[in-house]
């Protein structure tokens, strides 16, 4: 009993908690005010969305869909690996960068593949400024710890669908029949959607890495809104944004 009033309380003291309260609030302010019902009514709902969005619960019902709907598939024959690039953080040297948490998980993930398998890499991922590239920062990182692998590096995409046009050159010159494509499972069903239609020769093995929702039974905790859920859902939806801008363009390219 102790621990979950700990928990309830411990939520609603600090962000995005203490904002669903804060709005709740003005919400009754503008409620004791006339002519304001509309402005508490808005309140009301801007508090019930953000805490919405903010539960460990959606993020089971908005992004687990798209983590569990492609299971990872591996060639039988010698293949190369594409590893998308998920962002890095910068320092004030703009030749020296890490890699995010982020893509940190899926070079942790191609990197067991290569080392497994003994098959190439290529890194995928460039810069928004004049900063080292992501691609360079990985390879970097991949080298230090295993200096023998063969690694290619793509450092001139910004986004998915340039990760894997411009890689395109690459594989086509290497005469591969296979690639395996690594980044979230969240992120997979665009990356691999997208890569079927711009390199249709290869045949495209999935490989979902960093799962970001839970699976065990639902408890008080899925009901208590927190920051990370609150970016784990705006991953959702951007994703899918993502996933329906990248077909409507797909779909006007290939008209």
């Amino acid at each position: 009993m102790f621990f979950a009033i700990y928990k309830i309380i411990g939520t609603f003291v600090v962000p995005p908690g203490i904002f669903v309260i804060l709005i709740l609030v003005a919400a009754l302010w503008a409620l004791k005010r006339p002519k304001k019902p509309m402005l508490s009514f808005f309140l009301c709902m801007l508090a019930l969305g953000l805490y919405f969005i903010s539960l460990p619960i959606a993020a089971r019902i908005t992004l687990k869909p798209l983590e569990m709907s492609i299971q990872p598939s591996l060639p039988q024959e010698k293949t190369i690996i594409v590893v998308l690039g998920g962002g890095q953080r910068r320092t004030k040297d703009l030749l020296e960068a890490d890699v995010s948490p982020h893509t940190l998980v899926r070079l942790i993930g191609g990197l067991e593949l290569a080392i497994q398998f003994d098959w190439p890499v290529i890194f995928c991922g460039g810069s928004y400024s004049k900063e080292v590239p992501e691609a360079l920062t990985m390879a970097k990182r991949a080298r230090r710890l295993f200096p023998n692998l063969t690694i290619y590096e793509e450092s001139q995409s910004r986004t998915t669908w340039e990760n894997l046009k411009n890689v395109s050159p690459l594989l086509k010159s290497l005469k591969l029949n296979d690639a395996v494509i690594v980044t979230h499972g969240y992120h997979m069903p665009r990356a691999l959607m997208t890569a079927k239609k711009m390199v249709p020769e290869i045949n495209w093995h999935p490989y979902p890495v960093g799962k970001m929702t839970d699976v065990a039974p639902l408890s008080l905790i899925d009901f208590l809104p927190n920051a990370s859920d609150l970016h784990v859902n705006s991953l959702a939806l951007r994703e899918y944004l993502g996933i329906v801008a990248y077909k409507i363009k797909l779909l006007l390219s290939w008209t």
